[in-house]
């Protein structure tokens, strides 16, 4: 799983106290398949409650100080792995280096090609006061279809804890 982060370096992350969900965003047109459900969006509010709780952010529907959303999208990939194979016998001579090496045998490339899916999971943190986009955490993973509804639930907590393990982001120093 990889896990990145980006904030708004001028944000008071330190008067942040309280949040709450906006809405799951609409799907746009041409964008990679996205898979909102009311199981998956379920679990996933229920693991950043837990985690924003822990971290001592209060969720408050009034007038929260910050509001949460999250994106996800499944997209199909490939990757291609070339292995340079060397079929044959006979003698060979040269340095250490293979220089002027001779062989006998058929040399040949095979192209190893896997076929998979892999999630992105955003959440957003955004300014309640002026609508501004203050953090941004990303989890990009192979999606394995075929694990247990327990297994899943297991990727899905540890991608939300190792994601708000950088929420807030640490304090920097004033000049």
């Amino acid at each position: 799983m990889q896990i990145s982060y980006d904030y708004d370096g001028n944000a008071d992350f330190s008067t942040l106290h309280s949040y709450n969900w906006l809405p799951a965003p609409e799907l746009k047109t041409g964008a990679p398949k996205v898979q909102y459900g009311t199981l998956l969006e379920a679990r996933l509010k229920s693991l950043v409650d837990e985690q924003l709780a822990a971290r001592g952010f209060a969720k408050n529907a009034e007038n929260p100080d910050f509001l949460v959303t999250y994106h996800v999208a499944v997209e199909d990939k490939v990757s291609v792995t070339y292995i340079n194979e060397l079929y044959g016998y006979g003698p060979g001579w040269g340095t250490s280096y293979r220089r002027n090496m001779l062989h006998h045998g058929y040399p040949g490339t095979t192209a190893m090609v896997n076929e998979y899916q892999q999630g992105t999971l955003i959440l957003d943190m955004v300014r309640n006061s002026d609508k501004q986009l203050i953090w941004r955490g990303t989890a990009v993973a192979e999606v394995y279809p075929d694990l247990s509804r327990e297994a899943k639930e297991k990727r899905l907590r540890d991608a939300v804890e190792k994601l708000l393990a950088n929420f807030p982001p640490p304090a920097t120093g004033s000049n």
